[in-house]
């Protein structure tokens, strides 16, 4: 009997149990255990929000879960006999139940030898000792396994940073905007704040739409940037061959920059240069030596995200209607200090090319910063513990976790695990691009083969 335990109910641990359940033996004895602290029906946080306004931020061609076939979300959806376009953006909602659907047709498909359980709870600790792995779940006894995943998902966001810390304990601020009922507490007056300006703000700036909010919304990033929306598109010739054998970020970025020109010269969108690149977008990352992969975080990040994580039309639509009526404020600026007071908490911040600054009162302040991706800064019990021990370590530019290509972690000591592996965000600075469902169940589909290939 062999035992895999996944860490993790989110995309990347659902798809790692489908394509273990799909690709596993008629005859093997495999017991997988996949273990998180939500329910059975939990999805991660960003598809398990039952809210309908909540769309997929990529079409629904290109969202099937299974690796040889890209448009099976749609073709799942059609048999269910709704009507839905390769281009439709659908509710997040669906998606959930999509995935969910596809690992109980595979579990009810498979012989009594493959089975799996779901456990809720906290996992706190995982030692390794001769080649097995023991996971402790708080409050629950301990157990053993051949091999381990962690498909942890995104952490909260970084703290934004301020003087007052005591504010970061105040209702008023919300460090998790993916908490459960975050727009619960407020009145349909009250204003907002939001700390960032990525597809987060868009999240929730289009769900306090929906709901008819009247008050007032005010996000700030340092660039004040928003996503762009996906748009059709004539597609834009590949250029990797000018950049390929590239090593600085700056050779790169004078490269992609004259594509630009070339491309605004010709009536092609911008969107289609960067498009043309995505194929080899892990190769290039990849060459890339450590400076200037903390280069590119530093100063392109922000600019590749807005043109490369694209949001549905409809929500474009949504929120350039909430800018013109003057509802949705965007800066561009920076957090000064956060005070709490008896009736809301102030927001000090500074915009862009100003010195002086400004406050504003809100009833609520969100930090939609993005997720916290240097793993020495997460304050987790089981993060904390896998550092301690040596079984983690940073992977390149801070982000994520080191591993190999194939997922398997790459301790302190420099050798890869035969025990732990790893899979989609955690492996940002291994590969980059890895947060969208092309490059997710392709890793699950290969990372499940090689464990199952393994297993004996």
């Amino acid at each position: 009997m062999s035992r895999i335990a996944i860490v993790g109910a989110g995309l990347s641990g659902r798809l790692l149990a489908l394509n273990l359940l799909r690709l596993a033996a008629p005859t093997a004895a495999i017991s997988i255990w996949m273990l998180d602290r939500g329910d059975e029906r939990c999805m991660g946080p960003a598809y398990s929000n039952d809210a309908d306004s909540l769309l997929l931020n990529v079409p629904a061609g290109r969202m099937g879960a299974l690796a040889d076939e890209p448009e099976h979300f749609v073709k799942w959806s059609r048999d269910r006999g709704a009507p839905v376009g390769l281009l439709d953006f659908l509710p997040r909602t669906l998606y959930r139940e999509y995935v969910l659907a596809l690992m109980g047709e595979a579990l009810r498909a498979r012989a009594g030898g493959v089975t799996l359980e779901h456990i809720q709870g906290e996992v706190t600790d995982i030692a390794i000792n001769g080649g097995r792995a023991t996971i402790q779940v708080a409050d629950q006894t301990s157990f053993v396994v051949d091999r381990v995943v962690l498909a942890l998902g995104n952490f909260p966001p970084p703290h934004p940073p301020v003087q007052s810390r005591s504010a970061l304990d105040s209702d008023r601020y919300v460090r998790n905007p993916w908490t459960a009922g975050v727009l619960d507490s407020l009145s349909r007056r009250d204003t907002v704040f939001m700390v960032g300006t990525g597809q987060t703000t868009v999240d929730l700036a289009t769900a306090l739409h929906r709901r008819a909010h009247q008050g007032r919304i005010i996000a700030l990033s340092r660039r004040g940037l928003l996503p762009l929306a996906h748009r059709g598109f004539e597609p834009y010739p590949p250029f990797f061959a000018d950049i390929k054998d590239s090593k600085r970020l700056l050779d790169i970025f004078r490269t992609v920059r004259k594509h630009f020109e070339r491309a605004d010269a010709t009536g092609v969108d911008l969107r289609a240069v960067i498009d043309s690149l995505r194929p080899d977008t892990q190769t290039l990352w990849f060459n890339l030596a450590e400076e200037e992969k903390h280069r590119f975080v530093r100063h392109l990040f922000r600019y590749w995200e807005i043109i490369r994580s694209r949001i549905p039309p409809a929500s474009e639509a949504t929120i350039d209607g909430m800018r013109a009526s003057g509802q949705l404020a965007i800066l561009a600026g920076r957090i000064r200090d956060l005070v709490p007071t008896p009736t809301a908490m102030e927001v000090h911040y500074v915009r862009r090319g100003r010195t002086s600054p400004e406050v504003a009162a809100a009833a609520l302040v969100i930090n939609c910063m993005g997720p916290e991706l240097d793993y020495r800064r997460i304050d987790e019990p089981l993060v904390r513990n896998l550092l301690r021990r040596g079984l983690i370590r940073p992977g390149p530019a801070q982000l994520g976790i080191d591993a190999r290509g194939d997922g398997a972690i790459i301790g302190e000591n420099g050798s890869a695990s035969d025990v732990l592996y790893t899979l989609g965000s955690t492996m940002r600075g291994v590969f980059w691009e890895v947060l969208a469902v092309p490059e997710i169940r392709l890793q699950a589909a290969r990372l499940a083969a090689a464990l199952l290939a393994a297993r004996h």
